[in-house]
């Protein structure tokens, strides 16, 4: 690997007012960060913090499973809640669905804590459901808390004999705190809860030692709402404004042509542009879907790098190391524009130099994807896949990325690569068996379409007269 120049330090009032008028968040000095890795870390962090809470203690996290950890952490929650702490566990009704169990839910209640799922179906939204809570957080007293990836299930710690899978979080301990807090109480009470009590004083929090610390680091907090995009956009500005190196990992990158372009457009101004993402995904769709932007990533001088071991789920950035990124925001337009989301940004060199060293560490378990002779795109080397079951699901960031490779194979716009040759067989062979069960059995087509149909259509034949109603009581 090449040497890493000398740090800057890109502070200046312009390139702040900047970032805090993009987001709408200021920068807020004098934190405490430690980096956590993998699950073994995000664990013993979590067990700390809840165990140090002395009035209460807030969870939103896209999945909660029953299983060895899920257990461990609610036996460590219902302990808090019988001693009089506040706890109140959000999880996305999608993420969790199926997983939870019965048993679970049912030793909160009896402890006194509480839980709620986020934005569950119902007959009257009918798209409703298309909205999810994907954050990731736990924040004890309004003093510290947990950002990250990483999901409440024993899935990250790995199957038996591989290695867990690689997440990144942060713990923080400072103003910012509060900041998420608030972004909680607004989903807490999307979900059908009450209002938080008054959150503790910040002087009166005693702060715990904390290993790997970073002393007095300014942070942004990122918060990402449906059809809001401020990570989109300063991820677009940060990259603009870089100089030296863009280190990105990401689990899902599907990014949109507007972001795309704004890599090639750094790597080709010589900025050291690269790019981590996992070998074998447990969404093998977008897998696939990642890889067909390869090549006009690789002709442009991004370095792609692919993990060996088991699934990466990191979500993470750090420009010129200076400024970093983590928290549960992928690459792709479900993440920017239709869930909610928590991310922290960090500016402060000491961070930045932490971030690059495990990056480092990172491509050390990775292979890099180059362009061969005949424009192939190809492993530099043999990679040992793992083998896993894995789960196969089709977001919003799935469904632009199909829109875009058909659009593009019909214009004939661009070359079509291997991978974009099996996504389209993919589509067109479902395509047909579509048909063929259309023209066969009309009816099995036909009447599922005519309910959904009508299902949409009532939905939204009441909305218009509810609104209308409310505007008529309101007068002109």
């Amino acid at each position: 690997m090449s040497q890493r120049p000398d740090h800057k330090t890109p502070s200046s009032p312009e390139r702040e007012a900047l970032f805090a008028r993009t987001t709408g968040a200021d920068a807020l000095p004098g934190h405490r960060l430690q980096l956590l890795r993998d699950s073994g870390e995000h664990e013993q962090a979590a067990l700390a913090l809840v165990a140090q809470a002395r009035h209460h203690i807030l969870i939103e996290n896209y999945r909660l499973v029953d299983d060895d950890w899920g257990r461990e952490l609610v036996v460590a929650l219902c302990a808090q809640a019988q001693a009089g702490v506040r706890v109140q566990v959000l999880c996305d009704w999608l993420g969790s669905w199926g997983q939870l169990g019965r048993e679970l839910p049912l030793l909160l209640h009896e402890a006194g804590a509480e839980l709620r799922r986020f934005n569950a179906p119902g007959l009257g939204e009918p798209l409703g459901w298309v909205v999810r809570n994907h954050r990731k957080f736990l924040s004890i007293d309004g003093c510290e808390a947990m950002i990250t990836g990483w999901c409440l299930s024993a899935q990250w710690r790995g199957r038996p004999g591989e290695m867990p899978w690689r997440d990144t979080g942060v713990r923080v301990a400072g103003p910012v705190v509060r900041e998420a807090e608030t972004a909680f109480a607004e989903t807490w009470s999307l979900a059908g809860g009450s209002p938080s009590e008054a959150m503790t004083d910040q002087g009166l929090c005693q702060l715990s030692n904390m290993s790997l610390t970073v002393e007095h680091a300014s942070v942004r907090l990122i918060v990402g709402r449906p059809q809001s995009s401020p990570l989109f956009q300063l991820d677009q500005l940060a990259i603009s404004l870089a100089r030296q190196r863009i280190w990105l990992t990401d689990a899902y990158p599907v990014g949109t042509p507007a972001y795309l372009d704004n890599l090639r457009r750094a790597a080709r101004a010589g900025v050291d542009v690269r790019l981590l993402v996992p070998g074998s995904s447990d969404l093998p769709l977008l897998g696939l879907l990642s890889r067909s932007s390869y090549r006009a990533l690789l002709e442009a001088g991004v370095r792609v790098f692919e993990w060996n071991g088991a699934m990466l789920h990191a979500k993470t950035a750090v420009i010129d190391g200076h400024w970093a990124r983590i928290g549960s925001s992928n690459l792709n337009p479900a993440s920017w524009l239709g869930n909610y989301e928590l991310d922290l940004v960090v500016e402060d060199a000491a961070f930045g130099q932490v971030m690059e060293n495990q990056y480092l560490l990172d491509l050390d378990h990775a292979t890099e994807i180059v362009l061969r002779a005949g424009q192939k795109v190809q492993l530099l080397q043999p990679r040992q896949r793992s083998r896993r079951r894995q789960r196969r699901q089709l977001g919003s960031a799935t469904t632009l990325r199909v829109s875009r490779a058909v659009v593009m194979a019909v214009r004939e716009s661009r070359r079509l690569g291997p991978t974009d040759a099996s996504l389209l067989g993919l589509i067109g062979g479902s395509g047909l068996l579509l048909a063929v069960i259309a023209a066969w059995r009309p009816a099995w087509v036909a009447w599922p379409l005519a309910a959904l149909s009508a299902w949409l259509s009532i939905n939204l034949l009441r909305i218009a007269w509810r609104r209308y109603r409310h505007y008529r009581k309101q007068g002109p």
